[in-house]
């Protein structure tokens, strides 16, 4: 068993390392970097998907759900301590495509991919075989939901309506729409609080999905050098 904390960053993105053998872990992909570990992996990594508590329990209804102290909004009231530290995002709300980087976090940096803005957000894709950026203006281009084709399978790139936030999830289809808050294609399968379903309405909350993630451009092209972005059509 092996106990990990958060020592420092690296290409201004976080850095765990191991209590045990002191090996330095990237944390997108699982692998050692520095260390007595290195040539081993964690992976291969689960996908963390941006969810609410009403798409948790879709995905499972044994899900238990902790709530803290903190102040947030439920149908325009405050619940919580209102004293106790709380975010600005507020729920539905993405990180700023503007956002600024701290003089800390810059003087960690490499040599940077310049083919995007180095804070522009987007859902990074890794495979075996391929690297793909798309950044979060190119999916609302075309049409907040549609099917792209990765290592020769069909993909559903879309911004679920209730998190506000891309994803991906691999599916027989060759068109999509969104329709409100679902996601609808053209084999009758759709998406709905972020579950799959099928075309007989059957829900498959783990329905295959490649490793994914929301995130800045400038953390995605350091890891995976070289990596696709798709454009706007």
């Amino acid at each position: 068993m092996h106990h990990f904390n958060n020592v420092g960053l690296y290409d201004a993105l976080f850095v765990m390392q191991d209590t045990e053998s002191q090996t330095l872990w990237n944390h997108l992909t699982g692998d050692a970097e520095y260390g007595p570990m290195v040539g081993r992996t964690l992976g291969p990594p689960k996908n963390l998907l941006q969810m609410n508590v009403k798409q948790a329990l879709e995905q499972n209804k044994k899900t238990k759900v902790a709530i803290s102290e903190r102040a947030y909004m439920v149908d325009g009231k405050v619940i919580g301590d209102v004293s106790a530290p709380r975010g600005k995002m507020g729920v539905g709300s993405v990180p700023s495509e503007n956002g600024r980087m701290s003089e800390a976090f810059i003087k960690t940096l490499g040599a940077e991919d310049a083919r995007r803005p180095r804070m522009e957000i987007g859902l990074g894709i890794w495979t075996t075989k391929s690297r793909r950026f798309y950044p979060i203006a190119t999916i609302r281009d075309r049409g907040r939901a549609f099917i792209d084709q990765i290592d020769g399978r069909s993909i559903l790139i879309y911004i679920d309506a209730e998190t506000n936030t891309p994803a991906a999830l691999f599916v027989d289809a060759k068109a999509a729409r969104l329709e409100g808050n679902i996601v609808r294609m053209d084999d009758g399968s759709s998406v709905r609080d972020g579950v799959f379903i099928n075309s007989k309405g059957a829900a498959k909350p783990n329905s295959p999905r490649p490793d994914q993630m929301f995130t800045r451009w400038y953390g995605f092209a350091l890891t995976f050098p070289g990596a696709e972005v798709v454009a706007s059509k």
